[in-house]
């Protein structure tokens, strides 16, 4: 999953307990490495915290961001939503 060079940072915000964040947990788990492989030099930010929304936040050239809430979607759907998130 190769993404734009406009796309300048990913954030992946969950909870490491709540059944809401388990697409994203296993999402991260499985995809992280190819993710990363595929776009070395781009920062990818995970951050668990209890209680935290299941989220994917992508900062763009110029400091544009945008956002999606992921909590309750299996990694399937949390991977077409992202993929719609970096176009």
């Amino acid at each position: 999953m190769s993404f734009s060079k406009a796309l300048k940072e990913l954030r992946v915000h969950f909870c490491q307990t709540s059944p809401a964040s388990n697409g994203i947990r296993q999402f991260v788990a499985n995809n992280y490495t190819a993710v990363k492989a595929a776009n070395p030099n781009l920062p990818i930010l995970i951050r668990e915290a209890k209680g935290a929304e299941a989220k994917i936040f992508a900062r763009f050239e110029h400091g544009q961001e945008k956002k999606i809430v992921l909590d309750g979607l299996s990694a399937k759907e949390i991977e077409q939503k992202l993929a719609t998130l970096v176009k």
